[in-house]
C-alpha cells in the first residue's frame, strides 16, 4: 500500500540537477552596452561634480557670504551626486568585468551597486516630494492667512 502521508513537494525536483542562470549572446551583448552606456552617465556626473566644486572654490574665495554659498553648495550638491555616480561607475565597470571574465561573483557585486544606485536615488525622489509638499502645504497656508479666508 502506498504512504499518503508524505508532503506535497516531497520528490520535485529530487532528480533534477539544478538549473543556472545562462546568459544568451544577446543579453551579454546588451549588458556590455548598458555597462558602457553607465560608464558614460557616471563620468558625465563626475564631470558636473567637478564644475560643481569649480564653481563653489570660486564662490569661497569671493568673501565671507560667498564662503557659505560655496561650502552649502558643494556640500550639497557634492553628496547629492558623488554617491549615484560611484555606485553608477562600480555597476558599469563591476558588470563589465563580470561579463568579459564570465564570473558571476564580480557581476552580482555590479548589481549590487545598481541596486544601491536606485536605492539612493529612490530615497532622494521622497525626500524632494516630500519637501515640495510641504512647501505646498506651507504655502497654501500662508496664502490663506494672507489673504483672508480662501
Amino acid at each position: 500500500m502506498e504512504d499518503m502521508n508524505q508532503p506535497l513537494d516531497s520528490g520535485i525536483g529530487s532528480n533534477v540537477p539544478e538549473q543556472r542562470l545562462q546568459f544568451t549572446e544577446s543579453v551579454r551583448a546588451d549588458l556590455i552596452e548598458t555597462s558602457k552606456w553607465a560608464m558614460f552617465f557616471a563620468v558625465l556626473l563626475f564631470i558636473v561634480l567637478g564644475f560643481i566644486a569649480f564653481g563653489a572654490f570660486f564662490a569661497m574665495v569671493s568673501g565671507p557670504s560667498g564662503f557659505f554659498v560655496g561650502v552649502v553648495l558643494l556640500g550639497l550638491y557634492g553628496v547629492l551626486l558623488f554617491f549615484p555616480a560611484w555606485y553608477y561607475y562600480k555597476f558599469a565597470s563591476l558588470t563589465r568585468q563580470g561579463v568579459d571574465f564570465e564570473n558571476n561573483q564580480i557581476l552580482d557585486e555590479g548589481f549590487a551597486y545598481l541596486r544601491r544606485f536606485y536605492n539612493f536615488v529612490g530615497t532622494l525622489v521622497i525626500v524632494l516630494l516630500s519637501f515640495y509638499l510641504l512647501i505646498l502645504v506651507f504655502g497654501l497656508f500662508t496664502a490663506g492667512n494672507l489673504f483672508g479666508n480662501f
